[in-house]
């Protein structure tokens, strides 16, 4: 049995609302949700219209969001040259801060920028990204969101690789003894989620296919999800 199957044992898989998938009308609710389930961050996504196609959510978004709670934010940058956009949000300290490596030429100075702005610096590995990014990287990185999905788009399915990379990358971790923490984002339905915990994940980004297709749901399934899923 390996350190991190002896530390799931003993503790609870973390989730990550992404706000980008809840309707405008209700985000002060959820907002309370979380606070009152103690959820360990609030996943943000940014889109450039260039990495991805979509565009999504802007500094101001970001800043109504910090003046409503404390819960840190966990910004993930789906864009070209992220440093600039990463300047722009100036994120408060604590905040989780993740960009794609492929999109910066120095992804090695921009994760010790983020750290010298006292944020948790993280990298973010999609189906086809090489995981020789966390052997590269890993003395700065304290967490690798891995994509189950394409990028850019809510409502994916799984990609069917995903669980095979992400064993993979938690043989990684485990065999260099790095202190990386690994999120999941995409389709983390129960099912999916249960697997996913299996094969590595720590921590989940929860959508509308699991708990975000209200407020009071996710208050009503948050502790069943996480029972289930932590207990696989």
């Amino acid at each position: 049995m390996t350190i991190w199957e002896v530390n799931m044992k003993n503790s609870k898989v973390f989730i990550s609302p992404s706000v980008m998938c809840c309707h405008l009308s209700d985000v002060k609710e959820y907002i309370t949700a979380f606070e009152e389930k103690e959820v360990e961050n609030i996943h943000f996504d940014v889109m450039d219209g260039h990495y991805v196609n979509n565009i999504m959510l802007g500094v101001n978004y970001y800043q109504d969001i910090c003046a409503m709670t404390r819960i840190p934010i966990d910004l993930h940058f789906m864009c070209q040259e992220p440093e600039r956009f990463i300047d722009y949000f100036n994120p408060r300290e604590g905040d989780w801060v993740s960009f794609h490596p492929e999109t910066t030429n120095h992804p090695h100075r921009l994760l010790q920028k983020i750290h010298q702005m006292k944020c948790r610096a993280g990298i973010v590995l999609n189906p086809s990204t090489p995981i020789s990014y966390i052997e590269e990287l890993g003395d700065v990185i304290d967490f690798v969101l891995v994509m189950a999905v394409n990028p850019g788009f809510a409502g994916q399915k799984m990609v069917g690789s995903h669980l095979t990379k992400l064993s993979r990358i938690r043989e990684l971790i485990e065999s260099h003894k790095l202190n990386i923490q690994v999120v999941v984002d995409g389709n983390t339905t129960i099912d999916n989620a249960k697997l996913m915990v299996q094969n590595g994940a720590d921590g989940l980004v929860v959508g509308t296919s699991s708990l975000l297709k209200s407020p009071k749901q996710f208050l009503d399934d948050h502790d069943s999800y996480v029972m289930q899923v932590s207990s696989t």
